[in-house]
Protein backbone atom coordinates (compact mmCIF):
# COMPACT_ATOMS: atom_id res chain seq x y z
CA UNK A 1 0.00 0.00 0.00
CA UNK A 2 1.40 3.19 -0.90
CA UNK A 3 1.91 6.01 1.25
CA UNK A 4 0.92 9.50 0.96
CA UNK A 5 3.23 12.05 1.66
CA UNK A 6 1.24 14.43 4.08
CA UNK A 7 0.32 17.65 2.69
CA UNK A 8 1.47 20.65 3.63
CA UNK A 9 -1.42 23.20 5.36
CA UNK A 10 -0.01 25.86 2.21
CA UNK A 11 -0.74 23.16 -0.94
CA UNK A 12 -3.77 22.46 0.48
CA UNK A 13 -4.76 26.58 1.14
CA UNK A 14 -3.48 27.02 -2.78
CA UNK A 15 -5.61 23.45 -4.04
CA UNK A 16 -8.63 25.15 -2.31
CA UNK A 17 -8.23 28.57 -3.79
CA UNK A 18 -7.69 27.56 -7.33
CA UNK A 19 -11.29 25.42 -6.61
CA UNK A 20 -12.49 28.58 -5.48
CA UNK A 21 -11.46 30.11 -8.11
CA UNK A 22 -12.60 27.64 -10.70
CA UNK A 23 -16.00 27.74 -8.96
CA UNK A 24 -16.34 31.24 -9.33
CA UNK A 25 -15.48 31.32 -12.96
CA UNK A 26 -18.45 28.56 -13.80
CA UNK A 27 -20.66 30.57 -11.81
CA UNK A 28 -19.75 33.80 -13.65
CA UNK A 29 -20.02 32.18 -17.62
CA UNK A 30 -23.56 30.88 -15.95
CA UNK A 31 -24.76 34.57 -14.91
CA UNK A 32 -23.77 35.59 -18.17
CA UNK A 33 -25.77 32.42 -20.03
CA UNK A 34 -28.86 33.42 -17.56
CA UNK A 35 -28.48 37.28 -19.32
CA UNK A 36 -28.33 36.07 -22.46
CA UNK A 37 -31.69 33.69 -22.22
CA UNK A 38 -33.18 36.59 -20.64
CA UNK A 39 -32.83 38.88 -23.37
CA UNK A 40 -33.22 36.23 -26.01
CA UNK A 41 -36.50 35.67 -24.20
CA UNK A 42 -37.72 39.39 -24.22
CA UNK A 43 -37.01 38.87 -28.09
CA UNK A 44 -38.51 36.40 -28.91
CA UNK A 45 -41.60 37.88 -26.84
CA UNK A 46 -41.59 41.13 -28.66
CA UNK A 47 -40.99 39.02 -31.92
CA UNK A 48 -44.29 36.83 -31.11
CA UNK A 49 -46.99 39.69 -30.57
CA UNK A 50 -44.74 41.57 -33.67
CA UNK A 51 -46.14 38.43 -35.52
CA UNK A 52 -49.41 38.13 -34.26
CA UNK A 53 -50.75 41.53 -34.97
CA UNK A 54 -49.53 40.88 -38.34
CA UNK A 55 -50.95 37.53 -38.93
CA UNK A 56 -54.54 39.27 -36.89
CA UNK A 57 -54.04 42.03 -39.50
CA UNK A 58 -53.76 39.69 -42.91
CA UNK A 59 -56.47 37.27 -41.52
CA UNK A 60 -59.00 41.10 -41.38
CA UNK A 61 -57.65 42.15 -44.73
CA UNK A 62 -57.95 38.19 -46.42
CA UNK A 63 -61.80 37.78 -45.36
CA UNK A 64 -62.47 40.96 -46.89
CA UNK A 65 -61.03 40.51 -50.61
CA UNK A 66 -60.58 36.45 -50.51
CA UNK A 67 -63.08 35.53 -52.97
CA UNK A 68 -62.16 38.42 -55.54
CA UNK A 69 -57.99 37.51 -54.82
CA UNK A 70 -58.88 33.30 -54.99
CA UNK A 71 -59.97 34.21 -58.80
CA UNK A 72 -57.25 36.16 -59.77
CA UNK A 73 -54.86 33.79 -57.91
CA UNK A 74 -56.76 30.83 -59.66
CA UNK A 75 -56.36 32.23 -62.87
CA UNK A 76 -52.39 32.89 -62.55
CA UNK A 77 -51.87 28.80 -61.50
CA UNK A 78 -53.40 27.50 -64.70
CA UNK A 79 -51.41 27.28 -67.97
CA UNK A 80 -53.87 27.58 -71.33
CA UNK A 81 -53.61 24.97 -74.24
CA UNK A 82 -51.84 26.80 -76.08
CA UNK A 83 -49.35 27.18 -73.68
CA UNK A 84 -48.80 23.54 -72.70
CA UNK A 85 -48.79 23.21 -76.72
CA UNK A 86 -46.06 25.31 -77.06
CA UNK A 87 -44.31 23.60 -74.07
CA UNK A 88 -44.77 20.39 -75.57
CA UNK A 89 -43.09 21.35 -78.79
CA UNK A 90 -40.10 22.84 -77.38
CA UNK A 91 -39.57 19.61 -74.77
CA UNK A 92 -39.55 17.45 -78.23
CA UNK A 93 -37.70 19.61 -80.29
CA UNK A 94 -35.17 20.21 -77.43
CA UNK A 95 -35.72 16.45 -76.47
CA UNK A 96 -32.89 16.87 -73.08
CA UNK A 97 -32.49 13.11 -73.03
CA UNK A 98 -30.31 12.95 -75.88
CA UNK A 99 -27.88 15.32 -74.60
CA UNK A 100 -26.23 12.95 -71.84
CA UNK A 101 -27.63 9.81 -70.08
CA UNK A 102 -27.77 9.00 -66.42
CA UNK A 103 -24.98 6.82 -66.69
CA UNK A 104 -23.11 8.89 -69.30
CA UNK A 105 -22.83 11.64 -66.76
CA UNK A 106 -22.23 9.08 -63.86
CA UNK A 107 -18.71 8.03 -65.50
CA UNK A 108 -17.76 11.88 -66.34
CA UNK A 109 -17.94 12.58 -62.86
CA UNK A 110 -16.16 9.23 -62.12
CA UNK A 111 -13.41 10.20 -64.53
CA UNK A 112 -13.27 13.80 -62.76
CA UNK A 113 -13.14 12.43 -59.12
CA UNK A 114 -10.36 9.78 -60.11
CA UNK A 115 -8.55 12.63 -62.48
CA UNK A 116 -8.25 15.06 -59.48
CA UNK A 117 -8.58 12.92 -56.10
CA UNK A 118 -12.20 13.98 -54.91
CA UNK A 119 -14.84 12.11 -53.65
Amino acid sequence: MPTQRPMRPQDSIEALNSEFQTLDSKINLMAQKLKNMEKNEEIMGRTLITLNEKLEKTTREGSAGASASRTQADEGKFATKQEIKELRALLDAINPLEFATIDQVKELLDDYFKKYGKK
